[in-house]
């Protein structure tokens, strides 16, 4: 038997001796007494032995602990890192592209502005030199060329505000991209300390339960002893 049911088989032996009359002493059987106590004192050492391992292995089990918890903060950091990483290099990406499809946009409004005029300048000028109304021919020809610069003068105009407008639109989604990405990190983080704090806590609880019954264990056996002197 263990010490807990030697202990057990003290108290039902106490329990069930006879109370002496007038008085608040009991009679017992002192051999089933000193055979649980032999029995006890033989087990002791075990007992002892478990309760300074437990006390012993508490530092290396909190160690453990913080080491296991350091490794998952260490991981979350390193993932929220590369998610932040990749958000980044998206974002880039995608400003990039805009960039260039704005500049292409651009370039190709020029190109068919520089077209407009010189087909307006073109068309002027052989009126001019066909026309037998030199005047008239000049003046239409300087309208035509207000006009084609005035078209082309728009259409730059509006090239570059739905250049801009891309642009400004990229920047947004590469903020909205980053703002997630750091959102997603921060929640990373948060888990992987909780996660910390119930490790920590449920190996601190599971250390405390153990001391505790090994305290009790010793005092049941001190009182046991107490007893069994006093009625000696």
């Amino acid at each position: 038997m263990n010490v807990e049911d030697l202990l057990e088989k003290i108290e039902e032996v106490l329990d069930n001796g006879q109370k002496v009359a007038f008085s608040s002493k009991i009679v017992v059987n002192i051999e089933e007494i000193r055979n649980c106590v032999d029995e006890i004192r033989a087990n002791m050492p075990e007992e002892v032995r478990q309760a300074r391992n437990i006390v012993s292995d508490r530092n290396t089990i909190i160690g453990e602990a913080n080491a296991q918890a350091e490794e998952t903060v260490t991981k979350a950091n390193e993932k929220a890192r590369e998610t932040v990483n990749k958000a980044n290099a998206k974002a880039k990406e995608y400003i990039l592209t805009s960039e260039e499809r704005a500049k292409s946009t651009v370039a190709q409004a020029e190109e068919r502005a520089g077209v407009i005029v010189a087909e307006a300048d073109a068309r002027a000028q052989q009126m001019v030199e066909e026309s037998e109304i030199a005047a008239r021919a000049k003046q239409y020809c300087d309208d035509m060329l207000q006009k084609a610069k005035a078209q082309a003068d728009t259409i730059i105009a509006n090239a570059n505000a739905a250049a801009t407008e891309t642009v400004e639109k990229a920047n947004a989604q590469a903020e909205e991209v980053k703002a997630r990405a750091a959102k997603w990190s921060n929640e990373i983080c948060s888990s992987a300390a909780n996660f910390v704090e119930n490790v920590i806590g449920t190996t601190e609880r599971s250390l405390t339960n153990s001391l505790a019954n090994v305290r009790q264990a010793k005092e049941n056996i001190r009182n046991a002893i107490g007893n069994n002197n006093n009625q000696q």
